[in-house]
């Protein structure tokens, strides 16, 4: 345990900590080896593999609790014993987070148009106004001006979709026809870089992956050792898909002919997918592992899977 537990103090390697980092360690644990499954595995099981990355047990089950009432996992009692099983969801939502984290490399096709989101509401609609900026950045949105949202291709489905859930959620100020959406938009001159940077906040993502690039990538000459290590393995493969996760959730994944040929993304992809694939083999190993001394029955069903396989992941769905 000792040299597991060096290599979660190591400097170069995101640190797990109690609370809400603990609970991205399991979602993130589950979806690379329980993925898509719906037997439930006992609370214990699950503290030892948080252990793993120094997470005490106190930690672990708090973590577990909160993520039982968010919704994430569903406990089952069996007599003394608790389980969780991860909460069933929707083939079109795994398959978005397939797309999502594995081929974010794949660049949308583009027909050079935008959709524009204009809005103007009652100065008093605070509420609904941050209602609505979320759910246009959740739709991965550009804030070009204050109540001006661009973003390429035609979203007006998605952002009409946005509109009906505030509306029925009855928000004081909020009118759908205070909101304008122009689909098939083009921009006068184009999308200069300062623009694009304005409005999705472009640099800030790139020294992103600049700094994942330069943290992961002296990684790769130590692979063959890891993969010797299970453990370590599996701290370093959890380690580098939590920051992969946290990346591409904020990009807003624009078209190539916007981020141009030395795009730093498509080098954290590139390290990245070579981590997480080398070491999935080994990974799996250490979290059969941890299971096997509470329920042998459930060690055959561990997998994992990688960037290379992924769209299998959808297919077989």
């Amino acid at each position: 345990m000792t040299d597991v537990r060096a290599a979660v103090r190591d400097p170069s390697l995101p640190r797990f900590q109690q609370g809400p980092r603990s609970q991205q360690l399991l979602t993130v644990l589950l979806g690379d080896y329980w993925f898509g499954r719906s037997e439930a595995i006992p609370s214990a099981a699950l503290v030892d593999l948080l252990g793993i990355f120094d997470v005490t047990p106190a930690g672990a089950r708090a973590a577990i609790q909160r993520l039982a009432a968010r919704g994430f996992l569903v406990g089952q009692r069996e007599g003394r014993q608790t389980r969780y099983a991860v909460h069933t969801q929707s083939r079109e939502t795994l398959d978005g987070h397939v797309r999502a984290l594995f081929m974010s490399h794949v660049p949308p096709p583009w027909d050079g148009t935008w959709t524009v989101v204009g809005f103007s509401l009652p100065e008093g609609a605070t509420a609904a106004r941050r209602a609505l900026r979320d759910g246009l950045r959740r739709l991965h949105f550009g804030n070009l001006y204050d109540a001006l949202w661009i973003r390429p291709g035609d979203r007006s489905e998605e952002v009409r979709a946005l509109a009906d859930g505030l509306a029925a959620d009855e928000l004081p100020g909020f009118d759908p026809a205070r909101l304008t959406v122009f689909a098939d938009a083009r921009l006068p001159g184009g999308a200069t870089p300062s623009m694009l940077d304005q409005a999705f906040g472009l640099a800030e993502l790139r020294a992103g992956y600049q700094e994942f690039c330069g943290r992961w990538q002296p990684m790769l000459a130590e692979i063959d050792g890891l993969r010797a290590r299970p453990q370590e393995a599996l701290v370093t493969r959890t380690s580098v898909m939590a920051e992969w996760r946290s990346l591409v959730r904020a990009d807003p994944r624009l078209p190539a002919e916007l981020l141009g040929a030395d795009d730093p993304g498509l080098r954290a992809y590139a390290c990245c997918s070579e981590i997480y694939d080398r070491l999935g083999p080994a990974g799996e190993s250490a979290f059969r592992r941890s299971l096997s001394g509470h329920d042998d029955q459930l060690t055959g069903l561990v997998t994992h899977h990688t960037f290379t396989g992924s769209s299998a992941l959808i297919q077989d769905g």
